[in-house]
């Protein structure tokens, strides 16, 4: 971590690189990232990795006309800044092209000091996630099995008196099994916290293996229409490819179910969808996007209603509103994304268990697979999934080959009650939740 002291000579050192500008904007966002990893498998770890990486991202406005350039140190900022003066010179004008100007921010927990105290311990706490999976005799071996340690160090300077800075740490890991008996089958989990404190290793380590000899010796059915309950992971990828109509900037370019269709009922009234950066400790938690606006907490849809959208500097000022301190950074430029985005009700919440019971007919969906072949335009999906057959409230057995299809829309419109399991993988956090009317091809 950057301390005080040295932060600042850091961003002086950065004021220093900036060349003598005169009428135009300019913004630099800097990322310094420090990765610690450990890798292995059967309960070995094979390899280590360290590694330190910055990146500077320049972006230049001169008479309405924006140009953006990369660099990877701080000696070679007058290069992206010439750079980035030569493209917004060619570029198009555009009247909602704008910076954002200083604003107060609040604090947000998202910075684990105890994380440098497992750097002489990841290979152990490796190697006990792994022994963690072997709770079973099924389970044979392991495919991969991976612990992460990221210090994210990001700040903003712009011409209209932003300078922001804070630092950011993650702990990943990621393990997958393969238990056999008759049949293999192969499974995995993850978890991604800011917090050593939220994150259960042996906890990833078992789950692995508990999906895998789920799966085991699966059968075939028949195509039926019924119900699904659709597992917390399964639920967070219905809920990212939902997110993404809910930009705005997807919007603007016809890319969103939601066209207007503000202040309407969208989805399910049993459902609120929100976005939340402030939320302490939570991956995707921060005190300010990647412009420098503050984060907030928005009810993007409230009670299936669609209320309002993501929205970064440009897109706010060109749909007549404010930024909602959604911007995210790309190498390719500056785009609008999610920090905490989750799924929520009002109504009664339920036991995973109880949502199961409900079930006379359908599917437990732990795993999908082609969900990148969703179209998240028109919301309709035909993807594989691994699961098991429910009949009359009961687990009954694995199912294989199966395949459901639908419209994004319509699982939202369907759903009929969600657990009271909410959950975040990395951003994207879901309860489990009960769909009636879902399309189950085997």
């Amino acid at each position: 971590m950057l301390q005080p002291h040295i932060l600042n000579d850091y961003i002086k050192s950065i004021h220093k690189k900036i060349p003598e500008l005169k009428n135009l904007q300019w913004e630099i966002y800097f990322l310094r990232k420090k990765l610690l990893s450990v890798e292995g498998k059967d309960l070995n770890t094979d390899k280590r990795k360290e590694s330190i990486k910055d990146f500077f991202s320049v972006r230049v406005i001169k008479e309405q006309k924006a140009g953006t350039a990369n660099c990877s140190s701080i000696e070679r900022l007058p290069d992206a800044f010439l750079a980035a003066l030569q493209i917004a010179e060619i570029s198009e004008p555009d009247e909602f092209i704008c910076l954002p100007s200083s604003k107060e921010y609040k604090d947000v927990a998202v910075f684990d000091e105890t994380l440098f105290d497992l750097k002489g311990s990841l290979s152990e706490l490796l190697i006990n996630m792994q022994k963690a999976a072997f709770f079973d005799k099924r389970i044979k071996k392991l495919r991969n099995a991976e612990i992460a340690i990221i210090i994210d160090e990001k700040g903003i300077i712009n011409s209209d008196g932003i300078s922001i800075f804070h630092p950011f740490t993650t702990i990943n890991a990621h393990i997958i099994t393969v238990a056999e008996d008759k049949s293999s089958q192969m499974a995995w989990s993850y978890r991604v916290e800011r917090f050593y404190k939220n994150i259960n290793l042996e906890e990833v380590g078992r789950e692995a293996g508990q999906k895998a000899l789920m799966l085991l010796n699966p059968k075939k059915i028949n195509s039926f229409k019924g119900f699904a309950v659709f597992d917390t992971f399964v639920a967070t990828e219905f809920v990212e490819l939902l997110s993404q109509s809910l930009s705005a900037e997807n919007y603007l370019l016809g890319r969103s179910l939601f066209i207007g269709k503000m202040n309407e009922q969208v989805i399910n009234p049993l459902i609120n969808i929100i976005d939340d950066g402030t939320i302490p400790e939570k991956f995707g938690s921060t005190p300010f996007d990647g412009e420098g606006v503050p984060t907030s907490r928005k009810i993007l849809i409230e009670k299936g209603m669609l209320q309002s959208l993501m929205h970064n500097t440009y897109t706010a000022k060109r749909m007549g509103t404010s930024s909602t301190g959604n911007s995210v950074r790309l190498a390719s430029g500056i785009s609008v994304g999610p920090t905490n985005f989750y799924i929520d009700t009002d109504e009664k919440k339920y036991d995973k268990e109880e949502l199961i019971k409900n079930v006379d007919k359908g599917v437990y969906i732990t795993e999908v697979m082609g969900m990148h072949t969703a179209n998240p335009v028109s919301g309709d999906f035909s993807v594989g999934v691994s699961g098991v057959y429910i009949e009359n409230g009961e687990l009954k057995y694995p199912v294989k080959e199966a395949v459901i299809s639908g419209n994004l829309l319509e699982v939202f419109n369907n759903i009929v009650a969600l657990g009271n399991d909410l959950r975040f993988y990395g951003n994207i956090g879901s309860p489990s939740f009960l769909v009636e009317g879902v399309d189950i091809s085997g």
